[in-house]
């Protein structure tokens, strides 16, 4: 596109080599039929690029494993399914069984297809979010009244409000999911019109409030059921010496255990999200010799010199590797935690490596490939109790593992290469989505690296094979904090028997001094407690707290922030904000947030602070907000783009004249863009919007030396009601 701006040589071969590549965007008219047909025919032609050509238009079931937005880690094996199915009509998370589900029926089932491959396209997006814009379709095909050949084109206003009704009356969701579902039917009626696929405009509006659980307005701090609800998102001091003893004594715990323990201490000090805790490699932190002979640096928590320790993780907000600090009395508990898990995970990984890099199972290296073994010897090998071979040799052949028909003894033998080879592509199949590694091309991470890999079957009662390494599953940490009752086959047969039980760690192991603990932990109770403690100190900013999340950006921080009085601090300021704060023609959010960096300054002194440090950068085209824990904004093209943070001088001959040569240079590229979107060339239009909008802030930034409103060496907000770029441009 660079040369398209800048220069028109070889302009005729650039526009048709554009054209051949290039799926022309779909045009409405005003016959909703042939534009239903144009949607679907470019939803084609755009599939099988989205997918690889692996998914098949044409079954009512999509896999799209590996073709998500974000990889899962401890969910790595679970199945990533679009299901164009009808309602089954059952309860609350009640799945039919795959014989009994029903496809939509055509032409809706095909339509459907191409609003989410659409979706898709506009922004990849898992299986599960594409799932809830299904349960949405569904509610509204079970309204349309010719079922026979439903379509898009039969949608009306009226259908929507059915929708909603039946998902409140008939499928009596919760009011939690009832607003997400509103939503979704707003969505869906919102994207109809714009590709104009129903006879008349939807123009539909969700009428469900959203509720507070989820930050809707309702949300109310003060009331007691609020309280109670945020009460239950903080661990329990009990539970929290629970885990001390544990730790204490962690040479006394059985071995599955020692690794959620682990884990929970590495969560109670850093406060990761699962899946970041989960794809830990043994390289996240420097060895202890490394950090050791370290050179001090400055801790921007504390101020002073010191060695600082990072651990790097997967940000799963931001989908990048990240960093974070952690504090200088928790760097020995750290160490030995990394310590403990690399060598409980040493086995598990050294099968991975095999399997993937070997294609060889290590229980079975010690044999050669073409060496024969009966199902008595494989069982013997494998310490598998019993005096009948029948369960080993049923496991063998679920997985394609064909018997040897030269057996002299006539009992059941197997080859061992044919054994690594089953075993290795079923490994592979399962870890499909990690196998090449985790990350990007500036990192790649190999699973058999991960810190947190556990055999399949480690945790269940009937362990047998310690085979297939994955990452910690959600299964495994639930089962250790909370357990898990669970139906026997004598149950399920109908033969009777009471139920079982997988005990949580709290059951399992007693502390007297302690007592009977009660309580239970979720993972993210850590990060709620270590918030609150962020915010509750006062030293640190928003910012800060959102960088030390690995958050892109601090608008969730009040979500975690536990205080019982979340206003305290800007409530013992108010006076000093008002009657100082504000001659620095900043917002009430902003002193807060100065006054917590520079409490203990003077005016004066914070006057010449906020001058001379990172709190605001000072440019040629005046000054910008941004401070150093965000992401640079584009070299502060951003400020000039109505972001309402953007100040610039009056009188400032050197702000003149670069906003002067910017705006000139902007409006040559503008013009060259209005050029080629004339002739057609694809996206021309939206660079050409692009350039106008800087032209128009750099108008605007440069009007007020003509305006007599403002003197002469007077700091001016150019957009008062302009947008947060900084903010903006930090969560890309």
């Amino acid at each position: 596109m660079q040369s398209n701006l800048n220069t028109n040589q070889g302009h005729n071969s650039s526009s048709s080599r554009r054209k051949q590549n290039t799926i022309i965007p779909i045009n409405p008219s005003s016959n909703c039929l042939d534009n239903i047909k144009n949607y679907i025919a470019h939803a084609k032609k755009i599939h099988g690029p989205i997918f690889d050509n692996s998914v098949d238009w044409n079954s009512h079931i999509w896999n799209i494993k590996g073709f998500e937005s974000t990889v899962t880690t401890r969910s790595v094996t679970h199945a990533c399914n679009i299901i164009y199915t009808q309602d089954n009509n059952l309860g609350k998370k009640i799945k039919s069984s795959r014989e009994n589900e029903i496809p939509f029926s055509e032409p809706f089932a095909t339509e459907v297809k191409a609003f989410i491959t659409h979706r898709h396209n506009k922004k990849p997006c898992k299986h599960d979010s594409h799932m809830v814009i299904i349960r949405a379709f569904r509610y509204l095909y079970l309204q349309m009244s010719n079922t026979n050949t439903p379509s898009f084109s039969l949608l009306k206003p009226a259908h929507f409000d059915e929708a909603i009704r039946y998902a409140l009356q008939g499928k009596q969701e919760a009011e939690s999911t009832l607003c997400v579902t509103g939503e979704r039917l707003a969505y869906i009626a919102d994207e109809l019109d714009r590709h104009k696929l129903t006879p008349t405009p939807l123009d539909w509006k969700n009428p469900i409030p959203r509720n507070e659980r989820r930050g809707g307005a309702s949300h109310n701090r003060g009331t007691k059921k609020a309280q109670e609800e945020r009460a239950k998102k903080l661990p329990k001091t009990q539970a929290l010496i629970f885990l001390s003893a544990l730790w204490a004594n962690f040479d006394s715990l059985e071995e599955k255990d020692k690794a959620l323990v682990c884990m929970s201490v590495i969560l109670l000090i850093a406060g990761f999200r699962m899946d970041e805790f989960v794809a830990l490699d043994i390289n996240c932190i420097p060895s202890r010799a490394e950090y050791d002979s370290s050179a001090k640096e400055l801790d921007p928590q504390t101020g002073s010199f010191t060695k600082l320790l990072r651990i790097r993780a997967l940000a799963k907000k931001k989908n990048h590797w990240d960093e974070k600090i952690i504090p200088r009395i928790s760097v020995d508990v750290i160490y030995e935690a990394v310590s403990r898990l690399e060598e409980l995970s040493a086995p598990h990984r050294r099968t991975a490596k095999m399997l993937l890099n070997e294609r060889r199972w290590d229980k079975f290296s010690i044999f050669d490939d073409d060496q024969i073994l009966s199902a008595r010897e494989i069982q013997l090998h494998l310490n598998i109790s019993g005096r009948s071979t029948s369960n080993t040799i049923s496991i063998l052949e679920r997985r394609g593992i064909e018997r040897c028909s030269d057996s002299k003894s006539g009992g059941a033998c197997f080859r061992i290469g044919d054994i690594h080879e089953a075993f290795s592509d079923e490994y592979i199949n399962r870890i499909g989505s990690i196998k090449n590694g985790l990350g990007d091309t500036t990192l790649n991470i190999p699973i058999y690296n991960f810190l947190t890999l556990r055999y399949l079957d480690q945790y269940t009662p009937k362990e047998k094979l310690n085979v297939f390494p994955e990452p910690l599953t959600g299964t495994h940490i639930q089962d250790f904090f909370r357990g898990r009752d669970y139906k026997t086959r004598e149950q399920i047969s109908g033969r009777g028997g009471e139920a079982q039980r997988v005990l949580s760690v709290f059951e399992r192991y007693d502390f007297p001094e302690l007592g009977e603990i009660k309580d239970t932990i979720r993972t993210h109770q850590f990060r709620h407690l270590l918030n609150t403690i962020m915010q509750e100190s006062d030293m640190f900013s928003q910012e800060d707290i959102a960088k030390n999340f690995l958050r892109k950006n601090a608008k969730d921080n009040s979500s975690y922030n536990h205080q019982i009085s979340p206003i305290k601090f800007a409530e013992r300021t108010r006076d000093f904000q008002s009657t100082v704060l504000k001659k620095l023609n900043i917002d009430e959010q902003e002193a807060k947030n100065v006054i917590q960096r520079f409490p203990l300054l003077s005016y004066e002194d914070l006057q010449k602070d906020l001058d001379e440090s990172g709190s605001y950068h000072f440019m040629d085209i005046g000054r910008c907000r941004h401070d150093y824990t965000q992401s640079p904004c584009g070299m502060h093209y951003m400020c000039l783009r109505e972001c309402i943070h953007y100040k610039r001088t009056k009188g400032d001959v050197k702000e003149v004249e670069k906003i002067t040569q910017r705006r000139d240079r902007a409006l040559m590229q503008m013009n060259l863009a209005k050029e080629d979107a004339d002739d057609n060339f694809t996206n021309a239009n939206n660079w050409y919007l692009n350039h106008l909008k800087l032209v128009n802030g750099c108008n605007q930034a440069l009007a007020i030396e003509d305006n007599p409103q403002y003197l002469n060496g007077e700091i001016v907000q150019i957009f008062p009601n302009g947008v947060d770029c900084c903010e903006e441009t930090n969560d890309e």
